[in-house]
Formats: structure tokens, C-alpha cells, sequence
């Protein structure tokens, strides 16, 4: 039996209510940064708000609601997604960001302060 290799992916990131400080996210930051994803990736689910909890390598806990993000593109646009999901960390002053991808990688925690 002859596998087909997949050419999509499903990257998945958490959009945070609140930076690392605590200040609450404007909901019209949270739409800005929706229409940036779909307009780049022609469409998006977002499900939430939601809580998880991790745990910075400096023993800070984070105990965090979110949205979590979902896009079906071309797994060829990986290093695009990352960059993007990099990017909306950046601008929300976040210490790291989850980045997940299903059909192709896993998961992969970005470490906003290293990223490139």
C-alpha cells in the first residue's frame, strides 16, 4: 500500500487576554490580530477563551486564558506560520508562545526572546 505524503498542515497557536503583565488585551488588538491571520492564510478558527497553566524556566508559573488559533494551510508555509505566530508574541510582549502543528512536525514552544 502506497502512502500519500500530506502537502497541508494545521498549525495551532494561544492567543493570550492578557500580556505577561497582566494587561488586559483590547479586544480590537485581538481582532487586528485575527484579520492579519486570515488575510495571510485565507481563513481561521478561533475557539475560547480558554485557561492553561505552564511554567517559565525561571520557575515563574503562568496561569493564563486564551483563544486558541487554528489555521489549515500549506505545510510549505511552515516557516511563515512560525514567523507570524513569533511576530504576534512579540507585539503582545509575551515571554513565549505556543505553536503547534498537526499533519506534519508537532508542537513547538517558541521563545519569543530567541526567535528569528
Amino acid at each position: 500500500m502506497k502512502m500519500l505524503e500530506r502537502t497541508t498542515m494545521i498549525f495551532i497557536t494561544r492567543v493570550p487576554t492578557h500580556r505577561n503583565d497582566g494587561t488586559p488585551i483590547h479586544s480590537d488588538e485581538l481582532e487586528t490580530i485575527k484579520r492579519r491571520v486570515w488575510e495571510a492564510f485565507g481563513g481561521l478558527s478561533i475557539d475560547g477563551p480558554g485557561t492553561g497553566v505552564w511554567v517559565a524556566d525561571d520557575g515563574t508559573v503562568y496561569d493564563e486564558t486564551s483563544y486558541i488559533l487554528q489555521v489549515h494551510c500549506d505545510r510549505a508555509r511552515y516557516q511563515e506560520a512560525r514567523e507570524l505566530v513569533t511576530q504576534i508574541g512579540r507585539q503582545l510582549g509575551q515571554q513565549a508562545m505556543y505553536f503547534e502543528v498537526r499533519c506534519f512536525d508537532g508542537v513547538d514552544i517558541i521563545d519569543i526572546s530567541d526567535a528569528d
